[in-house]
């Protein structure tokens, strides 16, 4: 699984953390600090250390519900299940039909997207590691966007590069006396 930019962010705070905070580290401090011999600079040391523990836990238990948020955004719940299951399936039938391809295999290929679709079997595949959401989901939202991009107009670069390409080409006709021959032929001139 790749991480978001956000979650190696998170992931990098957590590491340093652990550094910090290893028992080993904590110890030497503690250790540091009653080496010095003066109670009152060991005491506002020990305080010092209690404190950044404190700010160090806030910080994992951010870090803790970072990740929570990142696995239950990737989660299906049997609800977005059922939703999807009831929604999408009868479309799915209704393309089949509209296709004319009213078939044996037609029907296997429905039983088959409903099973798979079952809270069942997406709930053990989410178990297993399958993330819907970046398996189905982005290659769709990729498909669409592609799509709409393939109908909107070419932007001024890209017409400006093909009328570089032609005026090259115009050129290079010129420049060949037997194509130019052909070409004013092709024209009927």
């Amino acid at each position: 699984m790749e991480l978001s930019p956000e979650l190696q962010g998170v992931a990098a705070s957590l590491a340093a953390s652990a550094v910090r905070n290893t028992a080993q580290a904590v110890s030497d401090k503690i250790a540091a600090l009653k080496a010095k011999g003066r109670a009152e600079e060991t005491i506002n040391g020990l305080e010092e250390l209690i404190n950044d523990l404190i700010q160090d836990k806030a910080e994992l238990t951010r870090i803790a519900r970072a990740y929570e948020s990142e696995l239950v955004a990737q989660r299906l719940t049997p609800g977005d299940i059922g939703y999807v299951t009831s929604n999408v399936m009868p479309i799915v039938e209704k393309l089949l039909d509209a296709s004319g391809n009213k078939s044996s295999q037609s029907s296997e290929i429905i039983e088959g997207l409903k099973a798979l679709m079952s809270p069942e079997t997406v709930n053990i595949l989410q178990i297993l590691g399958f993330n819907f959401r970046d398996a189905i989901g982005d290659p769709m939202t990729t498909l669409t966007r592609r799509a709409i991009l393939s109908r909107a107009p070419a932007d001024n670069q890209d017409l400006q590069a093909l009328q570089l390409r032609r005026e090259i080409a115009i050129y290079e006709l010129a420049l060949d006396a037997e194509a130019t021959a052909r070409f004013r032929q092709l024209m009927g001139s």
